[in-house]
């Protein structure tokens, strides 16, 4: 089975840094899917499992930065979602390490260039949930 990363990201900053990336042509996983919603904070952790348990290697969240957010506190809401649905997963035997949350601002594109790299790098070969 084929490696796959699933990435959430704010339509607000994760999403435009995303877009950064693509007039810079900057290549990315070709099993990265990214999945524009419209807050971070909208990110349900059944989402998050649903991704996991449908076979995807990791879950990336991706935010606005500390403090522009644009629905105020959707990053924060989520940042303590991401830390419970950690402990839950390793709870249940599966390693917290396949999700991660990113705050990221609509011009740092290369930042979330390096994110995605590294997070497809850490998951290294596909394991079953």
């Amino acid at each position: 089975m084929k490696k796959r990363l699933l990435g959430f990201l704010c339509q607000w900053c994760g999403a435009r840094a995303l877009e950064h990336l693509s007039y810079q042509r900057r290549p990315l996983p070709a099993g990265f899917y990214p999945i524009r919603v419209p807050c971070s904070g909208s990110v349900a952790p059944e989402v998050i499992t649903q991704a996991l348990a449908s076979g995807a290697s990791g879950v990336l969240v991706v935010g606005c930065p500390p403090g522009q957010c644009h629905f105020r506190e959707g990053n924060q809401r989520c940042a303590i979602r991401m830390r419970f649905l950690k402990g839950w997963l390793k709870a249940l035997g599966v390693s917290g390490e396949r999700i991660r949350l990113a705050l990221v601002g609509a011009g740092e594109g290369e930042k979330l260039y390096q994110i995605v790299w590294d997070f497809w790098e850490d998951l290294g070969e596909d394991r079953p949930l």
